[in-house]
């Protein structure tokens, strides 16, 4: 896709560009546009998800030509930030998506409880669902996504294992992990 003269070319505009040469970054941009828009489309699924990739993808190579190592290949790095854009997407879509699916069971068990216990208990149990919620997106991406693909997800060890590309008693000791890591947040008893 990318030969070697093709990429003096890239390092001669990235250096230009990083020298303040706006013309040179527009030229980047325009080299990499389509190449890193398909990328992020077949990653991501959706073209506007895709749009807003490429756009933060050259927003972050902007901000960070400095740092490109020109002993590598300029396309590899623009694709690395693309790639690190969609991961970033990504979890915030999981989050989003875990957040709207547990509230409705939140809700769904605060009304079970208001229903049969006083006010203060249904207060308090309120807030360790909220505690819980919070608890849960505040552990580690490593730690939170086999915690949701195993137990709210219902799916087994090996399938999440597949999903994350590590082996099924990886995901059994980072589900022990989370589940540690949420007992210390909490305050529970491990």
């Amino acid at each position: 896709m990318f030969e070697s003269a093709s990429d003096d070319e890239d390092k001669a505009l990235v250096k230009r560009a990083a020298g303040g040469d706006d013309p040179a970054f527009t030229a980047i941009m325009r080299k990499y546009k389509s190449p890193l828009y398909r990328f992020a489309y077949r990653h991501m699924g959706d073209g506007d998800d895709a749009e807003d990739i490429v756009q933060d993808t050259f927003i972050a190579m902007h901000r960070n030509l400095a740092r490109f190592n020109p002993k590598y290949k300029f396309s590899t790095w623009a694709f690395q930030i693309a790639m690190n854009k969609c991961r970033d997407l990504g979890r915030k879509r999981k989050t989003r998506s875990f957040m709207q699916r547990m509230t409705p069971i939140m809700e769904i068990k605060i009304t079970q409880m208001q229903a049969e216990e006083n006010p203060e208990t249904v207060i308090d149990a309120k807030r360790k669902l909220e505690a819980t919620q919070t608890a849960i997106t505040n552990l580690p991406e490593n730690l939170r996504a086999p915690l949701i693909l195993c137990t709210i997800e219902n799916m087994s060890h090996k399938q999440a294992a597949d999903i994350l590309k590590i082996s099924p008693k990886a995901v059994e000791t980072r589900i022990y992990r989370a589940r540690q890591s949420l007992g210390n947040m909490l305050g529970m008893e491990g």
